[in-house]
């Protein structure tokens, strides 16, 4: 049986990708009236993407477990040998979100930011059988 597990710690600096952003994409021309300047090496008809968070700091993601489990025999048969097995993939079936929506937009008042975009995947079975003669 395989156990695996993804525990964000809110505390933590360095940021794996595991963390929640709110990216505000920020027009250039809007931009350019708080820096009093083009940011470096950009143009007024560009966005510039700024993240509204500190990185794993104010919404980690929560903790996933997916249960995965083999079972499998080996059959004898003079000098053959038969290997038959079966692979249960998520055998709780959790459907635990694994990516959201990160980019805010204003224009929508951020209605679709930490919108789920991803899901663990469904429960699978997988059957195997290998013979050696």
């Amino acid at each position: 049986m395989t156990l695996r597990s993804n525990r964000t710690n809110a505390s933590e600096n360095a940021s794996n990708g595991s963390s929640l952003a709110a990216n505000y994409q920020i027009p250039n021309s809007v931009l350019v009236t708080y820096l009093g300047r083009l940011p470096a090496g950009a143009t007024a008809a560009q966005n510039t993407t700024v993240n509204l968070l500190a990185p794993s700091e104010l919404y980690p993601l929560t903790r996933r477990t997916e249960v995965d489990i083999r079972l499998a025999k080996i059959l004898r048969f003079g000098r053959s040998r038969l290997d038959v097995g079966a692979d249960l993939y998520n055998l709780f079936n959790s459907s635990t979100v694994t990516s959201y929506q990160q980019t805010y937009v204003q224009s929508t008042g951020g209605d679709t930011w930490l919108q789920p975009t991803g899901i663990l995947g469904p429960r699978l079975v997988r059957f195997n059988a290998t013979l050696n003669f």
